[in-house]
């Protein structure tokens, strides 16, 4: 098995971290872009019940902490907290352009952006729009764009991204200052007040998937591990950790078979089991799986995933970067700008493609073909650097 180990980078990257992201792109656009396929089978609460969402907000959390930390360590506190906050000022920018854009496009005719400018909640058979209905004062319009109270669903984790962004110098002082504690145990509070009596501040679009209080958990948790990356390490290589290592893969093992007990129709029969009776099985995810309320047994669920895939990685890293390292490791490098990007192929495949399912819908393989030439073309465009200018990384 040491012939197969990882053995690190030479540009102190962890490839590890950025082929799970590449993972996790694979998982936000199949859900984004809503036709049934071959994919759907393995990104709809499969493996456990953890999303895309979860992944992003927690690798980037892991990202900002490693990267940040050593920012600090060369530049000082100063250019790096100013580092931070511009970062944070241009996602924010970004973010608002795409509005303009979308509402710009969709004045244009023959192009169809209803997709990405309305929520459609299948379940409840109820569609939503989420730009102002035409008549709005242009100068509401603005103001709404620039709060982030409109935009695509699509794009709304990105709103909740440059809020922790802005909040990062206060998690990194508190670490460098050696309170990392203080900011966990200020965190846990925080989401435990929040999922007893939710609230949001910012009123932003965003906080009605990714309540900004409660997901900040999961980002300056995966901060806290980036942080002390080497510190974390140790633990579970060390006699001590191994039995919480042990714990962890009994634990996502437990998920993964909660997971193919899931009782919705949306999923093939086949595909599914029904070993959990579905009243018991709705009454736990209704209370402690939820995504937007990020229930506690998620939580767990997202460490327990998170553990076993870097483990796994770790273990097994030649041969699954042979195989695949090509593909997902540039998509985790230029994960953001994959985030971004994507959009217009939420579009367009949506256009194309319409929603569909089960498994004998006549679409089916050529929705799978969709939901390829999507990541395809991503892929190409971070291969040949397509906007590298304009749009973050």
């Amino acid at each position: 098995m040491n012939t197969w180990a990882y053995s690190g980078a030479d540009d102190n990257r962890d490839l590890r971290i950025d082929m799970i992201r590449g993972l996790v792109m694979l998982v936000l656009v199949t859900v984004h872009i809503e036709i049934f396929s071959f994919y759907n089978f393995f990104v709809w609460e499969r493996i456990g019940v953890v999303t895309g969402a979860e992944g992003f907000v927690l690798l980037s959390g892991i990202v900002v902490g490693m990267v940040y930390k050593r920012s600090i360590a060369e530049r000082g506190w100063k250019p790096t907290v100013w580092k931070l906050l511009d970062r944070a000022a241009l996602l924010w920018r970004v973010n608002v352009a795409a509005i303009f854009l979308i509402a710009l496009l969709n004045r244009i005719p023959h192009v169809n952006v209803r997709e990405i400018m309305t929520f459609n909640d299948r379940t409840a058979g109820q569609v939503y729009s989420l730009f102002p209905a035409p008549g709005v004062p242009y100068h509401v319009w603005i103001v709404q764009a620039l709060l982030l109270r409109i935009g695509p669903h699509q794009l709304q984790i990105l709103g909740l991204y440059i809020c922790l962004l802005a909040l990062s110098p206060v998690s990194l002082f508190l670490m460098s200052a050696g309170r990392t504690s203080v900011l966990l145990a200020l965190s846990w509070i925080t989401y435990l007040v929040t999922w007893v009596s939710p609230s949001t501040p910012t009123g932003a679009q965003f906080e009605y998937g990714f309540p900004l209080l409660t997901w900040q958990l999961l980002y300056f948790h995966g901060q806290a591990i980036g942080f002390h990356r080497q510190s974390v390490w140790n633990f579970f290589t060390s006699s001590k950790g191994r039995p919480v290592l042990a714990m962890a893969g009994a634990l996502f093992l437990a998920f993964l078979f909660w997971a193919q007990n899931v009782p919705n129709d949306v999923v093939p029969s086949f595909a599914r089991i029904s070993v959990i009776p579905p009243s018991f099985f709705n009454e736990i995810y209704g209370k402690y799986m939820l995504k937007n309320t990020l229930g506690p047994l998620r939580v767990l669920d997202d460490a327990c995933v998170l553990i076993v895939a870097y483990t796994f990685l770790t273990l097994v890293w030649r041969p699954v970067n042979r195989a695949v390292g090509w593909f997902f490791i540039p998509l985790g490098q230029a994960s953001l700008y994959v985030f971004i990007v994507h959009i217009a192929f939420v579009a367009l495949v949506s256009d194309i493609l319409p929603f569909g399912f089960p498994l004998d819908h006549p679409r089916f393989w050529l929705n799978t073909l969709g939901h390829t030439f999507a990541m395809a073309s991503l892929w190409l465009m971070v291969r040949y650097k397509v906007l590298f200018r304009w749009i973050p990384r």
